[in-house]
């Protein structure tokens, strides 16, 4: 066990509300490579996330170069996608398949997420939630680091032999694929006036 007053942590200019803001999913990446420290900086940023019971219920399978796996679960996001298009267009339906498998495979590194279940069913739903919130630490983290984070639930993740080909217990709950890398573009996002959705109560 560690604690968190033991941990060495990483120095940044950017604030956590600039985190907050900056943050933008993009599938453009560069082709620049994302390094291991980064990548464990984002992950343990992720392990740190609230978590009820510490159950640490996160299981991570990363993806940081080419490998024949890798190249396993592309296929596998390309026949998930090309059964999936409602055009029935054989050359739409081709292209968009092809589109998610190169969006597997040009990713500098992608990492799949999964929650492992609880004693009961209200410990599961809590493991889940904890595994999100991780999530949104790890894409706050690679803002820090320079860097663009994508969660994605589409094609690359929904394959039913996709657990399998990368080692993950069937009954662990698929929370999504985390596209990680530098950004090309970082489109603009748009929210509505948060007084909206709060209702103070004092």
């Amino acid at each position: 066990m560690i604690s968190n007053e033991d941990i060495e942590i990483p120095y940044t200019p950017v604030s956590v509300y600039q985190a907050i803001f900056e943050r933008r999913m993009t599938n453009q990446f560069t082709a620049d490579s994302v390094s291991r420290g980064a990548l464990e900086r984002i992950l343990g940023a992720a392990h740190w996330g609230p978590n009820h019971h510490l159950t640490e219920p996160e299981r991570f399978f990363v993806f940081s170069g080419d490998s024949d796996v890798r190249d396993e679960v592309a296929d596998l996001a390309w026949q998930e996608k090309y059964e999936s298009v409602s055009n029935p267009n054989p050359g739409q339906k081709k292209k968009s398949a092809d589109d998610a498998r190169n969006r597997v495979l040009s990713a500098p590194a992608l990492v799949y997420v999964f929650s492992v279940p609880g004693e009961k069913e209200e410990i599961t739903r809590e493991n889940y939630a904890a595994v999100c919130c991780g999530v949104q630490n790890a894409a706050l983290a690679a803002v820090a680091e320079g860097l663009a984070l994508t969660w994605s639930t589409g094609s690359a993740t929904t394959h039913p032999r996709l657990r399998e080909t990368i080692g993950a217990d069937s009954d662990w709950e698929m929370v999504g694929a985390m596209f990680i890398g530098k950004p090309e573009v970082l489109p603009k996002s748009y929210r509505t006036d948060p007084s909206e959705r709060i209702y103070w109560l004092d």
